[in-house]
C-alpha cells in the first residue's frame, strides 16, 4: 500500500501506537479487567522497539479473531492512535470539511459606558489593521479607561505576521513577541514590535475555545508583556503552522511549526489557560456573538431591572413582584435577554481596575 509523504510520516509510528489504541481510558469507576488495560498501556510505553515487534508477532500468531490483526486493521489502529496522542498537531479532514464556509464576523468598535472600549477583531481582513488603528486612535481622543480585545471571533488563521502587526500596536517597538520554530531548520523566526505603540492602558482580552492560531499568539504575548488579562475559557492549542497535503478525497494536515512565547508555556497543544474562567455552552455563545456584531451592547451587558413593589402600586393596590410571577408562570414574559458573560466580566474587572488606580 502506498502513502503520500505526510501519511507515510505517521505510519511511522505504526509499532509503537498499535498495541495501546483500543486500551480503554480507566474511569472513576475502572473494573479490574479495565485497569489491567491501563496497567499494559503503562508498560508498553517502557519497551523498546524489539520488545515491541515480538509481543505484536506472538499477537499475529496466537490471538483469537485473526481478523483484528490485519495490516489494514493495525495501520487503522495506528492512525487512530497518532490522531489521539498528538491531538490538534495533526487533522484528517474531507475536502468539503478542509473548504467549508467559516462564519464571516466585522470588525466591530464601541464604547461602553463612555468610559471602555470595545474591539472585537471580527475575521481577519486586508483593512484589520486600519480598522483597528482608526479604533485605538478614537479611544485616545476620548481617553477611555480600558480596552476590551475580543478575539473570539477570529477564525483560526496562521497569518503570524500579521498578528505580530496587530501586537506591535501595543508592544514598544523594537521588543521581541514571540518565535516561530520549524521543523529542521536550526534558527527560530523571530517576530519583534515594528511600530510605536497606539494604546498602553490596561486591556481585557476575551477568548474562548475556539480561538485558534494567530489570535491565541496576540492573546498569549499581551499577556506575556504583562499587558492584559486573559478572560474565558481555554484556547484551541493551536498556534502552530500546518504543511497540508491532499490524499484522494482527504486533506491531511501536520504541523511543522509551533510558536514559543517567552515566560509562557508552550500554548500547542495544551491551549492558553484564562486568567478568569467563563462557563458557557458553545451554542448560547454563537448566538450571542451573531446578536451583537451589530447593534447596542448594553442589552447584553446589563441585567434587566425586575419589577419591585413600591409606594405608587401601593397606592393603586398592585404588587409589580406578585403580577410579574403570575405572567412568567404563565408563560405571558418575553424570552429573556442573553448575556455576554465574557464581556461582563471584562468591564467588571476595568471597572475594578479604575477605582482601585483611583
Amino acid at each position: 500500500m502506498k502513502y503520500s509523504p505526510v501519511v507515510a510520516a505517521l505510519l511511522a509510528g505504526l509499532t509503537s501506537v498499535a498495541l495501546t489504541v483500543e486500551t480503554p481510558s480507566p474511569t472513576p469507576a475502572a473494573s479490574p479487567a479495565s485497569s489491567a488495560q491501563s496497567g499494559s498501556s503503562r508498560l508498553i510505553d517502557q519497551l523498546d522497539v524489539n520488545q515491541l515487534k515480538e509481543i505484536l508477532d506472538k499477537l499475529r500468531a496466537n490471538y483469537v479473531d485473526s481478523q483484528a490483526l490485519t495490516n489494514d486493521e493495525l495501520n487503522q489502529a495506528a492512525i487512530k492512535g497518532l490522531l489521539a496522542k498528538l491531538g490538534p498537531g495533526v487533522r484528517v479532514q474531507t475536502q468539503s470539511e478542509f473548504a467549508r464556509a467559516i462564519p464571516v464576523h466585522p470588525f466591530r468598535y464601541d464604547v461602553v459606558s463612555n468610559r471602555f472600549s470595545y474591539i472585537r477583531l471580527g475575521t481577519f481582513k486586508d483593512n484589520t489593521l486600519t480598522q483597528l488603528d482608526n479604533a485605538l486612535g478614537e479611544s485616545r481622543s476620548r481617553n477611555v479607561e480600558g480596552l476590551v480585545i475580543d478575539l473570539r471571533t477570529v477564525s483560526e488563521d496562521s497569518d503570524y505576521d500579521l498578528a505580530n502587526s496587530i501586537i506591535s500596536r501595543f508592544v514598544a517597538n523594537g521588543e521581541p513577541t514571540f518565535e516561530l520554530i520549524t521543523k529542521g531548520t536550526v534558527e527560530p523566526k523571530k517576530f519583534a514590535s515594528n511600530s510605536t505603540p497606539l494604546y498602553q492602558g490596561p486591556i481585557a482580552v476575551l477568548i474562548d475555545r475556539q480561538t485558534a492560531g494567530a489570535a491565541e499568539v496576540i492573546a498569549g504575548v499581551l499577556k506575556s508583556k504583562e499587558r492584559a488579562l486573559l478572560i474565558g475559557q481555554t484556547t484551541a492549542g493551536r498556534a502552530v503552522k500546518y504543511k497540508t497535503e491532499p490524499l484522494g478525497n482527504l486533506q491531511v494536515s501536520v504541523a511543522e511549526s509551533e510558536v514559543q512565547i517567552a515566560g509562557l508555556p508552550l500554548i500547542f497543544p495544551d491551549g492558553l489557560v484564562p486568567d478568569i474562567g467563563v462557563t458557557v455552552a458553545q451554542d448560547i455563545e454563537n448566538q450571542v456573538l451573531a446578536q451583537s456584531d451589530s447593534g447596542p451592547l448594553e442589552p447584553f451587558i446589563s441585567d434587566e431591572q425586575r419589577p419591585r413593589l413600591n409606594e405608587a402600586a401601593l397606592v393603586n393596590g398592585t404588587n409589580p413582584e406578585l403580577d410579574a410571577y403570575e405572567e412568567q408562570e404563565a408563560g405571558k414574559t418575553p424570552k429573556a435577554q442573553l448575556k455576554d458573560e465574557y464581556l461582563q466580566h471584562a468591564i467588571d474587572f476595568l471597572i475594578t481596575l479604575s477605582l482601585y488606580k483611583k
